[in-house]
């Protein structure tokens, strides 16, 4: 029904990163693709992302809070350990009939959030759901570790789902097929540990040196897990919908690394114009980036009726999968 999104104000671009680590603007540039990134203020709040971009969606979508039954959040920075970062939204907006929680599937989050919305609208269960993700990923960055602190930033975005009845002469519109795939026996590959939680435990399947409560991955394992994870993924849902790349009118993937994304659309047969992107502005915003790539590819007119577009991310978890959705 409509889209939304909100960054903070603030920027930090490559040559604000020269002044912190051994790195520079073209080395960031062709290695990721990323030009800048947005960084919450102190006062800032990722609950308050999520709420304005929240609002923008439903504006967009000309839907009133009161008419929102279900808000599904993705987030692994939410203000609070609880209450979830979706019931923060619901207050924010007004949203009095909803139910509201939280799902964690990191980068993949915005995927996982939409199937089980989409999920519950097809049941029956609800009627007008609100799926939002935001993440304030700066706070949870060592900026003395080069490989991580480049890549990431702040962002919400948001999307409202209204369930419809079917119309005989009408294709099916909404989510058509995902795949979602987990593998927690490479969970050392990307994990941030929670304060107190005992080093004995994270030893035991980590073999890094120096355990901190930052954002740690292994980027060329990563690399090479979320090409063919994600690839993969879509491929299977396109031999399975009996549908041929050319079908698919645009391809939303985890704002991860230009490679990566550049990668998974040559395996996907998808050209590069057909691919939806934000990453040269905003980085890696984690389960935001989705929503805010396909937020704009929306409000530039590059979304229509009757579209098949695919969504596909890859996370620690490990953790990644693909949604297939008729506009």
């Amino acid at each position: 029904m409509g889209t939304g999104s909100h960054v903070p104000a603030g920027i930090v671009t490559n040559a604000d990163m020269e002044k912190l680590v051994d790195t520079n603007d073209e080395w960031i540039r062709t290695r990721t693709g990323i030009r800048e990134r947005r960084k919450l203020a102190p006062d800032e709040t990722v609950s308050e992302m999520a709420t304005e971009a929240a609002r923008k969606a439903l504006e967009k979508a000309s839907v009133r809070p009161e008419e929102i039954d279900l808000i599904v959040g993705a987030t692994i920075t939410g203000d609070f350990v609880f209450p979830p970062m979706a019931a923060m939204v619901q207050a924010g907006i007004g949203a009095t009939n909803a139910t509201a929680f939280d799902t964690n599937g990191v980068c993949a989050g915005f995927v996982y959030a939409l199937v089980q919305g989409s999920q519950f609208l097809q049941n029956g269960a609800f009627r007008t759901a609100l799926i939002v993700a935001a993440e304030g990923i700066t706070r949870y960055l060592d900026y003395t570790d080069r490989n991580s602190c480049i890549l990431f930033g702040d962002g919400a975005g948001a999307v409202v789902l209204r369930a419809t009845e079917a119309i005989a002469d009408e294709p099916v519109r909404g989510l058509v097929d995902f795949d979602l795939r987990t593998d927690g026996n490479r969970a050392a590959v990307a994990f941030t540990p929670r304060n107190g939680v005992p080093e004995r435990f994270i030893r035991t399947f980590s073999e890094r040196e120096r355990i901190t409560p930052y954002i740690w991955q292994d980027g060329r394992a990563m690399f090479k897990a979320a090409v063919t994870g994600m690839s993969e993924s879509v491929n299977r849902i396109i031999a399975r919908q009996h549908l041929s790349p050319d079908e698919i009118n645009l391809l939303v993937p985890h704002q991860a690394n230009l490679r990566i994304i550049e990668a998974v659309g040559e395996r996907v047969s998808i050209p590069a114009e057909r691919v939806a992107l934000c990453i040269e502005e905003y980085g890696n915003t984690s389960a935001a980036s989705i929503p805010l790539a396909f937020d704009k590819w929306n409000r530039l007119g590059r979304v229509k009726r009757g579209d098949r577009v695919m969504f596909t991310a890859f996370a620690g978890g490990l953790t990644w999968g693909s949604a297939l959705f008729k506009m």
